[in-house]
């Protein structure tokens, strides 16, 4: 154990871009906290290819955390949480700031932990899992010429050893009906289909009319129904199904407002939307208070962010479904000397000092990229 903390002495951010399966390529920015004695901490603000169409000036970015961060010690966590959200207020996407936070909250977790020779989950309490099971995502389909392509994916998949899978029902119920079909008649008893997502694209009359076609197939629960802005209308639309609903929690007082509601059954919590690492172990809390099942959701992280995410779930208090953070097996690059590992369908925590990951150099800079929004709006952000 060190007898003093070591202070942060440089900030350092690279923003990336990586091909994906499905959608357009997602762009990210790596986060580097440098201790005065050579220990780095990594971080990921992950994702940043969404609204509003606008990316931040990463250079400036990166003067701004080092004014807040450097001199200060590299165990403050809370005091530098406390000032990342002062700094840099907001939920969900829109802004993109709980992105930048939670990118510095994994960076200074990892760092902590790094520098006291202990895992993050060690640093939250010990683990209460070794193994996160994660479900594989279905992309939305545009018609029934995409069912084909879904159903090699599926295939493809359950010989990766992933039999949990959520599906991004879409417009076309026609086609989502004929995939459902058919990977139920086919594979049966082989896979669960843990969630059916409408990423609160529909209104209420749409998603109903969706639902009444799709409730016969065997899924656990339905995700995002309609507008996740709407606490009112999601219980409604909950008081009107016969599955369990869960829904992205992005702050406290959100998960209040849905407490109060009655709106959902389940509380999906992420890395990105929670804004870091307190704030998802804070929304876990206030979902067992609550009686209420839980998940962890993503925005489909790189290995940094998803060993973050399993290292959350290790130490979690309850996880009841199937998580979403899959990210290393879509993306065509990582950034880590070795990425996450899964197997039989688990993402197994990373064991070792901090988050058990370590940033490469060399695979960051062979993908550095400026941000750009530009290609999000000519594709209309159909990112799948």
């Amino acid at each position: 154990m060190l007898s003093s903390i070591p202070i942060i002495q440089n900030v350092n951010l690279y923003p990336l871009i990586t091909p994906r399966l499905y959608g357009e390529p997602s762009q990210h920015v790596v986060v580097r906290l440098t201790a005065n004695d050579g220990t780095y901490g990594w971080g990921e603000i992950s994702d940043v290819s969404h609204l509003p169409a606008m990316q931040p000036d990463v250079e400036d970015l990166e003067a701004v955390l080092a004014s807040l961060l450097v001199g200060r010690g590299a165990g403050d966590i809370n005091t530098i949480e406390d000032l990342m959200l002062a700094n840099f207020p907001g939920t969900r996407f829109h802004g993109k700031a709980c992105l930048v936070r939670a990118g510095v909250s994994i960076a200074m977790h990892n760092l902590k932990a790094r520098l006291l020779g202990i895992s993050v989950s060690d640093l939250l309490g010990g683990r209460r899992r070794d193994r996160v099971p994660i479900c594989y995502p279905i992309f939305r389909m545009k018609s029934r010429n995409d069912v084909a392509d879904r159903v090699r994916l599926v295939n493809a998949q359950l010989g990766r050893g992933f039999t949990h899978f959520r599906f991004y029902f879409g417009k076309d119920t026609d086609a989502d009906v004929e995939l459902l079909e058919t990977i139920c008649g086919t594979l049966g008893n082989m896979i669960t289909l843990t969630s059916l997502d409408g990423s609160g694209l529909f209104t209420l009359p749409a998603f109903m009319r969706a639902y009444k076609r799709l409730a016969k197939f065997p899924f656990e629960s339905i995700e995002s129904p309609v507008d996740r802005d709407d606490v009112s209308l999601i219980a409604e639309a909950r008081r009107a199904i016969d599955h369990p609903v869960s829904e992205h929690v992005r702050s406290p007082e959100y998960a209040i407002r849905l407490i109060r509601e009655r709106a959902v059954d389940i509380f999906n919590i992420s890395i990105t939307v929670a804004g870091g690492i307190s704030g998802m172990l804070r929304l876990f809390h206030i979902a067992d208070s609550a009686n209420l099942e839980c998940l962890i959701g993503t925005t489909q992280e790189l290995s940094i962010a998803t060993a973050a995410q399993a290292h959350v779930g290790a130490a979690a208090v309850r996880l009841d479904y199937a998580s979403d953070p899959v990210g290393p097996c879509l993306y065509q690059h990582d950034v880590t000397v070795d990425p996450v590992r899964f197997e039989d369908g688990d993402l197994i925590v990373p064991t070792g000092p901090g988050l058990g990951v370590e940033g490469d150099m060399k695979k960051i800079k062979d993908i550095y990229a400026p941000l750009s929004s530009l290609n999000d709006v000519k594709t209309n952000f159909s990112r799948g």
